[in-house]
C-alpha cells in the first residue's frame, strides 16, 4: 500500500508529464497533415495556421490514466464508469463537430443527456435525500419541488460550466493555466482531507496532463485543444463543483477556483444577448481578447491571468473556513482584472 502510495504522489504524476509531451510529438507529423488544423480568419488571435486536436491526446490519457489508478486503489465503481462513457461520448462528438460542424442544437442535446445522467447517478445518494428532506422540513418547501428544482439548476450550472471552458479557449495556454490552477486546488483541498481519495487522484492526473500540454500551448502555442479537448474537460471541472456541492459542501472554495473563467464569459454572453447575438457563433468579444485586439501579447495576457489564478488559489483554501468573504474577494480582484484589460483594450484607440 505504501508502495502505492508512493507511485501515486511522485512517480505518476511525473511519468503522465512526460507521456503528455512524448505522445505530442510522435503525433506532431499527423496533427499537421490532418484536418483539425485552426487556420487565421479575421477575429482569430493566431497568425498562422496551428493543430488544434490537443483534446484527443490529453482526454484519452485523462481517460485512462484515472481508470487504471482507480482500478489500482479500488477507487473504481459504476458511478466513475458512467462519468467517463459520458466523457468518452463528449470527446467523440466534439471530434465529429470539428470535422462536420454540427448544428448548436445537436451539440447541446448531447451535452444535456450526458450531464442530465451524471447529475442523477451524483444525487442517488441517501445524504442528499436527507438534506433535501431536512430543508423541505426547516423551511416548509415542498420536497417535490424543491428535489427537481435542485436537480434543474445543477444541469443547467453544469452545461454552463462545459460551455464555459470552450467559449474561453481562445488564446495560447489561457485554459491549460485554468485547468492546471484547479486541479491543483482541488488537489490541496482534498489533501487537507476536506474531500474525497477518488477527487484529489483525479485531480493529481488533470494536473500532471494539462501541465505537460501547457508546455506546448503557452505562447506562441504550438497546439490549441479544440472542442475535443474543452467541452470533456468542461464536463469533469463541472463533475467535480456538482460533487464538492453535494457530497462535501465545498462548493464555494472550489468555484472560486474558476472565477475569472466564470465571470469573463458570463458577462460576455449577457452582452452578446443584449445585441442579439447568436451566443455558440465564434467571437472575439471577451475581456480577455480585448487587450490582444490593441496589440499586446499573448504572454502579457496569460501573465495577468496566472497571477489572478494563483492568488483565487490561496483565497480559495481560506473559504473553507470563510466562504462568504472569501467569495466576495474573488469577485473583486476577478472584476478587477476585467476592468483592466477593458483599459489595456482601448488604450490604442
Amino acid at each position: 500500500m505504501f508502495t502505492l502510495k508512493l507511485f501515486t504522489i511522485l512517480v505518476l504524476p511525473i511519468s503522465l508529464f512526460f507521456i503528455c509531451i512524448l505522445l505530442f510529438k510522435i503525433s506532431e507529423g499527423f496533427f499537421k497533415k490532418s484536418f483539425l488544423i485552426d487556420s487565421p480568419t479575421q477575429r482569430s488571435n493566431h497568425d498562422i495556421p496551428t493543430p488544434k486536436g490537443a483534446g484527443l491526446i490529453v482526454i484519452p490519457l485523462v481517460i485512462f490514466s484515472t481508470l487504471s489508478i482507480f482500478f489500482l486503489t479500488e477507487e473504481l465503481n459504476n458511478e466513475w464508469i458512467i462519468f467517463f462513457i459520458a466523457i468518452a461520448v463528449l470527446m467523440c462528438v466534439s471530434l465529429l463537430d470539428d470535422i462536420y460542424n454540427l448544428s448548436s442544437f445537436s451539440r447541446l442535446t448531447i451535452q444535456l443527456i450526458c450531464v442530465f445522467i451524471s447529475t442523477f447517478v451524483i444525487v442517488d445518494q441517501q445524504e442528499f435525500y436527507q438534506s433535501i428532506i431536512g430543508i423541505s422540513k426547516n423551511y416548509s418547501i415542498n420536497f417535490s419541488i424543491l428535489y427537481h428544482s435542485l436537480i434543474i439548476l445543477m444541469v443547467l450550472f453544469w452545461v454552463w460550466i462545459v460551455n464555459l471552458f470552450n467559449f474561453m479557449d481562445g488564446m495560447d495556454g489561457i485554459t491549460a493555466t485554468q485547468v492546471c490552477s484547479f486541479a491543483l486546488g482541488v488537489n490541496i483541498i482534498s489533501f487537507l482531507g476536506y474531500l474525497g481519495h477518488d477527487l484529489q487522484l483525479l485531480s493529481l492526473i488533470i494536473f500532471s496532463v494539462f501541465l505537460g500540454f501547457y508546455k506546448l500551448n503557452k505562447p506562441p502555442a504550438k497546439i490549441f485543444l479544440g472542442d475535443t479537448g474543452s467541452i470533456p474537460i468542461g464536463f469533469i471541472v463541472g463533475l467535480i463543483l456538482i460533487k464538492s456541492f453535494i457530497s462535501y459542501d465545498l462548493f464555494i472554495p472550489l468555484i472560486i477556483l474558476t472565477m475569472y473563467h466564470l465571470i469573463d464569459s458570463t458577462i460576455t454572453i449577457f452582452f452578446r444577448l443584449s445585441r442579439g447575438e447568436n451566443i455558440f457563433q465564434a467571437h472575439s468579444s471577451h475581456f480577455y481578447q480585448r487587450p490582444l485586439q490593441s496589440g499586446f501579447s499573448h504572454s502579457f495576457v496569460l501573465k495577468w491571468i496566472q497571477i489572478l489564478n494563483i492568488f483565487l488559489l490561496i483565497i480559495s483554501l481560506f473559504a473553507i473556513s470563510y466562504p462568504v468573504p472569501c467569495l466576495l474577494i474573488a469577485l473583486i480582484s476577478s472584476a478587477s482584472l476585467l476592468k483592466f484589460f477593458s483599459i489595456k483594450g482601448s488604450s490604442n484607440e
